[in-house]
């Protein structure tokens, strides 16, 4: 089966808020708001990062690239 027969709207979401919060353009609130998410924990939970983002975001963190992630 293709790949692309695999991808469900619930898919697409899922990478679009993952995506979005990749950017850092937007506040979590915002993101939170679009995704319908209530809490923080479940917002973080839901968003698919991997090992090398997680480690980009401590790496920003750490020399003061970005002030606020979470």
């Amino acid at each position: 089966m293709p790949r692309y027969n695999c991808v469900t709207t619930h898919t697409a979401r899922r990478s679009g808020i993952t995506n979005m919060y990749l950017t850092h353009k937007y506040t979590i609130l915002q993101m939170m708001h679009v995704s319908g998410h209530k809490t923080q924990k479940t917002f973080m939970d839901y968003i698919k990062l991997s090992s090398d983002e997680i480690a980009d975001e401590v790496d920003a963190i750490a020399n003061g690239a970005k002030a606020d992630v979470f």
